[in-house]
């Protein structure tokens, strides 16, 4: 099969083009839209050679919705995205359409190097090189390119441009999702210790931006720089919408409220606690399918998972606000202490948490203190009368 495989590549490359002098290749580097999907930008070379008329863009980035079970393979890390090659005349027109920016850099290559990444794009669009198995951090449309350039031209990427920063994975997403509280509400949910480990900037470029960076300070081993010039190829028209006044932090404390009155009826607060820790223990569950049966690294050692209990969906139907007896009360004398540890080591965790969180553990704190302590309805006033 690998004989077969390489006797199809020589082929390939036998039949491949000869570039003319006149030939460029270039990255392109689009600006971010509104759709999750294109919210952190996106990346993609051009190859054009007025000669001959070739003028096509190769895209790293695309999927298709109707492949069986979509949405299971994007949440276990198995989605296959392909490499797509189209004129740049219809890449453009999306981009123009959806209102987005696009800048291009004429890479500085001799006509060698031009026709070595030539020859290696034909290959890999070729039926069966085409798919990749996709991974946000370290397997995405922007690091395909980054890794062709690296192995084909083996430049320098030079020095961290701002070591200062010492951002993380999880630091790195914050700006594009300013104007998206939910999804980054979302993100830091299910992302887990992996997304907080230091980035290097090898690893920067991830996102198209900070590999427009990397690209534009890179150099050829003899000096000469990776970049010959640079152009703006369509003006960004798209203004992001701002985020709506009911953000998940508010939602949060709104939640918290409502589980602190839910105390003034015994009735209400019954159904509101088994709602509560019933959503609590289904997030747990989603946390655990991510990080024991996905191949997504970042979804990996989820601290969430310490008030997010997949547990809560049993001992909430077993324990009793007013009378706790037996294993669940001690159960949740255990989940007080999880979420009263959590909530005291908050600003040293090696996690981040989002701010919204924060009154979910605490109203999982109060709720959880009152089911493994049956003495506490004689001490509070409020709560001897509920009784």
């Amino acid at each position: 099969m690998l004989l077969i495989m390489l006797m199809g590549q020589i082929a390939v490359l036998g039949n491949s083009r000869e570039l003319s002098s006149r030939a460029r290749i270039s990255m392109l580097t689009a600006t971010p839209g509104d759709e999750l999907y294109s919210v952190f930008g996106h990346s993609a070379l051009r190859v054009i050679d007025p000669e001959t008329g070739l003028d096509e863009v190769y895209n790293y980035g695309t999927f298709d919705f109707d492949t069986p079970n979509f949405y299971m393979k994007f949440l276990r890390g198995q989605l296959l995205y392909k490499l797509s090659v189209v004129p740049h005349e219809y890449f453009l027109l999306e981009y123009r359409y959806e209102g987005r920016g696009i800048s291009e850099q004429v890479l500085n290559l001799s006509q060698e190097e031009m026709q070595r990444i030539y020859d290696f794009l034909q290959v890999n669009r070729q039926p069966g090189n085409e798919y990749y198995l996709y991974d946000f951090f370290f397997d995405n449309c922007a690091t395909r390119i980054r890794d062709i350039v690296d192995v084909q031209l083996q430049p320098d990427w030079g020095e961290d441009p701002v070591p200062e920063y010492n951002r993380s994975f999880r630091d790195m997403l914050k700006p594009y999702l300013e104007n998206k509280p939910w999804a980054s509400f979302g993100i830091d949910l299910v992302l887990g210790l992996p997304s907080d480990r230091k980035a290097i900037p090898w690893h920067y470029m991830f996102l198209p931006d900070e590999m427009f960076l990397a690209f534009a300070q890179a150099r050829h081993s003899n000096g000469r720089p990776l970049v010959e010039r640079y152009s703006l190829v369509l003006e960004q028209t798209f203004e992001p919408a701002k985020p709506g006044v009911f953000g998940p932090v508010a939602a949060g404390w709104l939640l918290f409220l409502l589980g602190l009155l839910s105390l003034l009826k015994i009735r209400f607060a019954r159904v509101f606690d088994k709602f509560f820790f019933s959503l609590l223990g289904v997030v747990g569950l989603v946390i655990l399918f991510l990080w024991f049966l996905s191949d997504h690294e970042a979804t990996n050692a989820n601290l969430n998972l310490l008030w997010a209990l997949p547990t809560h969906l049993y001992f909430i139907f077993k324990g009793n606000m007013i009378y706790p007896i037996g294993i669940p009360r001690h159960y949740f004398k255990v989940v007080f202490a999880l979420n009263i540890m959590l909530l005291l080591l908050w600003p040293v965790l090696p996690q981040a948490f989002h701010p919204a969180f924060m009154p979910v553990i605490l109203l999982s704190a109060v709720k959880s203190f009152l089911y493994g302590h049956g003495d506490a309805w004689k001490r509070i006033p409020m709560l001897r009368r509920l009784r």
